[in-house]
């Protein structure tokens, strides 16, 4: 009966763990996908703004 109970226990934890697994994936898709095309936009965005020093004192010394 001991066996029983511990050949459950990890049949359930291996189907928790698949499950995780499949959902983990599902994200990580998603995200790289939104990633891919999103990317081109964010890099133009970057390179059309002109970054300022946050403090003038602070490049005055360079």
């Amino acid at each position: 009966m001991h066996k029983h109970n511990s050949k459950n226990y990890f049949s359930f934890f291996g189907i928790l763990i698949a499950t995780v697994s499949i959902k983990i994936e599902s994200y990580s898709s998603k995200i790289a996908s939104l990633i891919k095309i999103n990317l081109p936009k964010i890099m133009k965005l970057l390179l059309s703004k002109q970054l300022k020093p946050a403090k003038e004192y602070l490049t005055n010394n360079l």
